[in-house]
C-alpha cells in the first residue's frame, strides 16, 4: 500500500534545500498544513496523490500506458517536504483548475507535449499544442502567487525546473511517445536552449498577467470547494501541523530510496560513500 501523507510527514529525510534549517517550525507547520489542504483537494477531485519519492515513475508508466482510467497526482521527486513538496503541489493545483479534474491528468492528453494525436493535422499540431502550453505555463508561473493565497505562504517554494516543459512545433528534435499519439519536431530545451527559453518566457509573461486579482478570488474558492469534498469523505483525522512540523530529518538507511529521487536505493546512490 503506498504511503499516506501522513505517514511521509511523520517521516522526514534530509533535502538539499535544507527545508529543517532554513525555515521555522512555525513556516513548516503552515507547510503542513498546506499539504493537508491539498490532499483533501485533490481527494474531492476523485484524484490519489502519490507522494513517494520519486513517483513520477508511475505516471510516466500511466503515460506510457494512455491510460485514460488514471487518477493518480505524483508530487514528489525528491526527500523535500516543504519548499519543493508545496511547490509541486500547488503546481498541480493549478493544472487541475485550468484543466479537467474529471478526466485523467486534468484533461491533458497523454502524448503531450511532444506528440498530439495522430488524427490532428501536421498543419494544426502548432494550434492544438498552444491551448496545452498555456495550461502549463499557468501552473508553472502562478506557484507563487496561489500559494500566497490559498495558504498564506510567502517564502520560496519550489518547482522541478527554472522553466516550464513545452512542446513548441517547429524543431527537430522527436521522442516517443504514447499509441494513438504522432510524434511532433519540437524546439529541445537542452539542444536548443537560446530558441526554448526565448519561445517560454514569452507564454509564462502571458500567463503571469493571467493571474489577476479577481482570478485568484475564483480559484481559491474552487479549491476551497474540492477540499471540503474531501475533507467531507476523509475518514481519519491527522495530527497537528506542529507537531509533523517539530519532526527533525532522520539519516536515510542504506535501503530507503534515495532522497535526491534516483529512484535508485541510498546504499547504491548518494549513500554509496557514506
Amino acid at each position: 500500500m503506498p504511503p499516506s501523507l501522513v505517514d511521509v510527514l511523520s517521516d522526514p529525510l534530509p533535502c538539499a534545500c535544507a527545508c529543517h534549517d532554513t525555515l521555522t517550525v512555525a513556516q513548516r507547520a503552515r507547510d503542513v498544513a498546506a499539504m493537508y489542504r491539498f490532499d483533501d483537494a485533490m481527494h474531492g477531485w476523485g484524484y490519489q496523490p502519490i507522494y513517494e519519492v520519486g513517483a513520477d515513475r508511475l505516471w510516466r508508466a500511466a503515460q506510457a500506458r494512455n491510460d485514460a482510467g488514471y487518477r493518480g497526482v505524483a508530487v514528489r521527486d525528491h526527500a523535500c517536504l516543504h519548499r519543493r513538496l508545496v511547490g509541486f503541489a500547488v503546481h498541480e493545483l493549478i493544472h487541475a483548475l485550468v484543466g479537467d479534474p474529471t478526466q485523467a491528468n486534468f484533461g491533458v492528453p497523454f502524448g503531450l507535449p511532444y506528440g498530439v494525436p495522430v488524427e490532428i493535422a501536421p498543419a494544426d499540431e502548432k494550434a492544438y499544442l498552444a491551448e496545452f502550453n498555456a495550461q502549463e505555463a499557468r501552473a508553472f508561473v502562478g506557484v507563487g502567487a496561489m500559494a500566497r493565497a490559498l495558504y498564506d505562504i510567502d517564502w520560496a517554494v519550489y518547482t522541478a525546473r527554472d522553466v516550464g516543459t513545452y512542446g513548441f512545433a517547429g524543431g527537430w528534435a522527436t521522442v516517443e511517445v504514447p499509441p494513438g499519439f504522432r510524434p511532433v519536431p519540437h524546439v529541445d530545451r537542452q539542444h536548443q536552449p537560446d530558441r526554448y527559453y526565448a519561445l517560454a518566457r514569452r507564454l509564462e509573461a502571458d500567463a503571469a498577467a493571467w493571474f489577476t486579482e479577481a482570478r485568484i478570488a475564483e480559484l481559491v474558492a474552487r479549491v476551497e470547494a474540492a477540499e471540503a469534498a474531501g475533507r467531507a469523505a476523509r475518514p481519519t483525522r491527522r495530527p497537528p501541523p506542529e507537531q509533523l512540523a517539530a519532526l527533525r530529518p532522520r539519516a536515510p538507511s542504506r535501503n530507503d530510496p534515495c532522497p535526491c529521487g534516483s529512484r535508485l536505493k541510498y546504499k547504491r546512490c548518494c549513500g554509496a560513500s557514506a
